[in-house]
């Protein structure tokens, strides 16, 4: 299974005056992006529960899965229309946290043609983020059928 990259992985700031930026993307490419809310949840014993994701329709991105990987909130995006565009994200958190966080990502033009590819889903919209899949690409589920989520 592969992790997420910290190269695109920023700290949740406990100064909410505080901006973030994840690294540029070219409109083609596909990446994963995260925020890790380990020193906003430092000392509390919460943990991240759920995201929730707000892309604005005309940064032209498609948004592929999202969930909490590896204790982050992780999103993976692709294409885009060059330009900065704004993410919104909500962090739920079991003791009932609530944070939303706007991060600013840059796409720049690659001249490529590029089709974004269809995101991947369960009925009732479940998206799956690569802690749900196997190494064989099959959908990892519970005993009573429901998919596994990390």
């Amino acid at each position: 299974m592969s992790r997420l990259s910290r190269a695109r992985t920023l700290p949740v700031p406990i100064d909410p005056t505080v901006s973030l930026q994840w690294p540029d993307k070219l409109k083609s490419d596909t990446l994963d992006y995260a925020l890790d809310p380990s020193l906003w949840l430092q000392d509390s014993g919460d943990l991240l529960d759920a995201i929730d994701v707000t892309l604005p329709p005309q940064s032209g991105l498609t948004l592929l899965w999202w969930g909490v990987v590896e204790g982050k909130a992780a999103i993976a995006l692709t294409g885009g229309t060059p330009g900065l565009t704004t993410i919104s994200m909500t962090l739920f958190t079991t003791a009932g946290r609530q944070h939303t966080l706007n991060v600013t990502l840059n796409i720049q033009n690659d001249n490529t043609t590029f089709l974004a590819p269809a995101p991947l889903r369960l009925p009732g919209n479940y998206c799956l983020p690569p802690s749900s899949l196997s190494n064989n690409g099959t959908v990892l589920t519970l005993e009573d059928g429901s998919p596994l989520t990390l």
